[in-house]
């Protein structure tokens, strides 16, 4: 009997049709474990998936309990809500805010915020997006700066030839250090001299505010640095612009909210976080920065 090499696959296609046939699977044609789908089918919600996320959801649940749980929603949402409301930024904003922060000295409209909706029975104002008032402070100006100035930054020290990829990790801790160092001077400054409600002394909006120095940061390294005495003068001005645009935005918006406890802040106080304020604006800002120059 000769040997036939395609006997044993025709006798398996023969087995598995029988199989198939005795099981009651229909077969059309196709290949076993392949599933004829149509066009424009959806394939079915996965359902280890979903399993997995109830699954997650209930041991956390029991971890920390039902009323700390829908607590920690209530808190996720709100916060979610809240951060949002410093990103609705649009391109004329943008251009328009960078406009004060470099040309603080030819702003002639109104430093202060346009106030919104007010909560009831609450008392806490709300004030407009960033979009609908230039005045408003975001935080898509303040990111965009930073990784630009760490960008900028690493592409000098490649042109210099010295680039490494370490100094990337390394300026962006050290930046990082600078405006913590910084939030926690401007909070406490705050804090210890007017105890106030306010969303300007918000540690968000602080941020804000404190990361707006990136700008005059990042055109300090593109300029170049000779000759000298042009480059001083250029670090100086951008310098003291930022302190005047820090110092009005703060001190314009830190006291605008008719509460009780505005009411109740003495003349002498106003006077002294003014005092405050303009050191802060001008002589700190201005090491800070060249510092981090």
């Amino acid at each position: 009997m000769s040997y036939n090499p395609y006997s044993y696959s025709a006798q398996g296609t023969m087995n598995d049709r029988s199989r198939e046939t005795y099981m009651g699977i229909p077969n059309n044609g196709m290949q076993p474990g392949i599933q004829n789908v149509t066009p424009g089918q959806t394939y079915p919600a996965d359902p280890s998936t979903s399993m997995a996320y109830q699954l997650g959801q209930t041991a956390f649940t029991n971890f920390i309990g039902q009323q700390n749980f829908s607590q920690f929603q209530e808190v996720s949402k709100a916060t979610s809500s809240s951060l949002s409301h410093y990103f609705q930024v649009t391109t004329a904003y943008v251009l328009r805010k960078l406009k004060i922060i470099l040309l603080p000295f030819y702003n002639k409209n109104n430093w202060q915020r346009l106030p919104g909706s007010q909560l009831q029975g609450s008392g806490s104002m709300f004030f407009l997006p960033p979009k609908d008032d230039v005045n408003s402070p975001d935080l898509y100006i303040p990111i965009m700066g930073l990784v630009t100035y760490i960008l900028v930054w690493n592409v000098q020290k490649g042109l210099e030839g010295s680039f490494n990829p370490e100094n990337l990790y390394y300026k962006l801790s050290s930046t990082l250090a600078f405006v913590a160092l910084d939030l926690i001077i401007l909070k406490l400054g705050l804090y210890l001299l007017v105890n106030t409600s306010s969303p300007t002394a918000s540690f968000t909006e602080l941020i804000c505010y404190v990361g707006y120095k990136f700008i005059p940061l990042t055109l300090v390294l593109l300029f170049p640095s000779t000759p000298l005495a042009l480059s001083l003068c250029i670090k100086i001005y951008l310098f003291i612009a930022f302190g005047v645009f820090l110092l009005r935005s703060v001190k314009f918006n830190l006291f605008n909210v008719s509460t009780d406890d505005m009411a109740s802040i003495k003349k002498s106080t106003v006077k002294k976080c003014n005092y405050f304020l303009f050191v802060y604006g001008f002589l700190w800002q201005s090491i800070l920065m060249w510092l981090m120059g």
